[in-house]
């Protein structure tokens, strides 16, 4: 066992951990989390990001593939509700990421991925590496918002007492607004992807679009989220039709990569 499978399980162990203590807290009669919690989720980000850059940019070669993008992935998805937090106070959200991101962050042992040489990741690829994953990163954010907008909706409308963890959250209308925010920043983030994934697509091949299942499949994504946000802006879109198109979009841009990836990679 290296040092890195090591970082990863107590990583994952922290996440874990921290994600259960946070949404056990919202179930509570005074549903209120502990600050506490950030040290080891902040220990737990320190340990992936060790192992992440251990494992994925070796002297030779850089290794990626499905694990490490689910992986990074949820670590910049930890990282932006960590921030958050110390703006708003901890909410089940953040528990429920942090649950999720204790399963990512082992993917990598089980997906090492394939070797890319050194000497190919140009300036250009990196950023439109990094702005991919921000852009995974913010969508998988508001794929949680989305679940939790949807359970808000249905308890407004059935009879009973609310769930505590349910009310620990803001009220719809401002899940709503966070909820287009983080599209926002998601589509600001896959619009570059696009204009820097074209610029390099240029410099390799001498076009600007190579059609490929990755790259249309990327185009109708940012096409869809695009329909989005105009709805909302244009025609008041609300949680029940503007949910329906985010999961559309999320759908189609998950198979973009990650489903792409996962069944070069495996299969």
């Amino acid at each position: 066992m290296t040092m890195m499978t090591i970082c990863t399980g107590l990583a994952a162990l922290l996440y874990l951990a921290a994600g259960t203590a946070i949404v056990g807290a919202m179930k509570n009669d005074t549903p209120r989390a502990s600050g506490l919690i950030r040290v080891p989720i902040l220990l737990g980000m320190l340990l992936q990001g060790y192992a992440i850059q251990g494992e994925m940019f070796r002297a030779d070669a850089v290794h990626f593939g499905f694990g490490f993008a689910i992986s990074v992935t949820f670590f910049f998805a930890v990282l932006v509700l960590l921030v958050e937090s110390y703006v708003h106070r901890l909410h089940g959200q953040f528990g429920i990421i942090l649950v999720a991101a204790a399963f990512a962050v082992l993917l990598p042992v089980v997906f090492p991925g394939q070797p890319i040489p050194a000497a190919e990741w140009t300036t250009l690829f990196r950023w439109h590496l990094l702005l991919a994953i921000a852009a995974y990163g913010f969508m998988t954010i508001a794929l949680v918002h989305a679940v939790l907008m949807g359970y808000q909706n249905r308890a407004l409308k059935a009879p009973g007492e609310e769930s505590k963890f349910l009310a620990s959250m803001p009220g719809l209308v401002v899940m709503e607004r966070i909820f287009f925010r983080i599209v926002a920043a998601g589509f600001l983030c896959l619009t570059l992807v696009l204009v820097t994934g074209s610029i390099a697509t240029k410099e390799q091949y001498g076009v600007f679009i190579h059609l490929d299942h990755k790259m249309i499949l990327t185009w109708l994504s940012w096409a869809i989220f695009g329909l989005l946000l105009a709805g909302r802006y244009f025609a008041g879109w609300r949680a029940k039709t503007a949910l329906r198109w985010f999961w559309v979009g999320f759908a189609v841009l998950v198979i973009a990569y990650v489903g792409y990836s996962f069944i070069l990679e495996v299969f």
